[in-house]
């Protein structure tokens, strides 16, 4: 259960900070597509705004791989659980089965 709490943990860690990465890169993106389309010099407000967005972009990008790194290992981790399992397919529905369960079966 521990192992099933650590998973969802890294797994909503993980979602959490690639969409807020996202955001901010399609926030980065539209304020480029601004400066371009307008030609707007270096001492404009959004200029300001796209160099803060691409720094806070840059934290993002650390944030999301150090949660990404926590969630492969949680995965290992539960993984090494279900090495011992086979997965069985009856009736269309897939079943995963323990060891144990398996063996009873025999």
């Amino acid at each position: 259960m521990n192992n099933d709490r650590e998973l969802i943990n890294a797994a909503l860690l993980w979602h959490t900070a690639h969409a807020r990465r996202l955001a901010v890169g399609a926030e980065k993106r539209r304020l480029e597509k601004l400066l371009r389309d307008e030609g707007l010099s270096c001492f404009s407000p959004a200029y300001r705004q796209q160099g803060e967005a691409a720094r806070q972009l840059t934290e993002l990008k650390r944030r999301e791989l150090a949660a990404l790194r926590l969630l492969a290992k949680a995965c290992a981790r539960q993984r090494g659980r279900l090495d011992v399992a086979d997965v069985v397919d009856l009736d269309g529905t897939v079943r995963l089965l323990s060891c144990a369960d398996y063996i009873d079966m025999a």
